[in-house]
C-alpha cells in the first residue's frame, strides 16, 4: 500500500471513487486563540497493489481488473482536534501500525487584526 494523495481541507466527501473538497491543500492554520478546538477534513487516497486486494483488511478486486493494476481507495475523514500549542503539527496515516504518510501543517494564533478585531 502507498499513499496516492493526502490533503488537508476545510471539507471533503468521497463519492464513487472521487474526492470532492472545499478549501483544500492548506499547510498553515490560523486560529483565533489557543487552546482551540477545530474541525477539518482529510482527503485521502490509498493505492492498494493488485496482490494485496481480496484479503480481509483490504479492498476487493472487481471483475475484469487487469492483473497488476492498483486499486485506489478514496476516503474523506472528518476530524476535530483540540489544539493547545502553536507550531508544527501533522495528520499521520497509519495502516496496521505502519506509517504510510503525513500531511504537515503549521498552527498559528492569529493576530487581532487578522480576525477583524483591530
Amino acid at each position: 500500500m502507498n499513499i496516492g494523495f493526502l490533503l488537508l481541507c476545510d471539507h471533503s466527501e468521497a463519492v464513487n471513487g472521487k474526492l470532492y473538497l472545499t478549501g483544500g491543500g492548506w499547510n498553515v492554520l490560523r486560529l483565533p486563540e489557543l487552546p482551540h478546538e477545530w474541525s477539518f477534513s482529510i482527503g485521502l487516497g490509498i493505492d492498494v497493489a493488485w496482490h494485496e486486494t481480496n484479503s480481509p483488511h483490504e479492498t476487493g478486486r472487481p471483475p475484469g481488473l487487469p492483473e497488476g493494476q492498483e486499486q485506489r481507495l478514496v476516503m474523506s475523514i472528518a476530524a476535530t482536534a483540540a489544539f493547545a500549542t502553536a507550531g508544527p503539527h501533522a495528520a499521520v496515516v497509519q495502516v496496521n501500525g505502519e506509517e504510510l504518510g503525513r500531511a504537515r501543517f503549521y498552527l498559528m494564533e492569529a493576530l487581532p487584526e487578522e480576525m477583524g478585531m483591530a
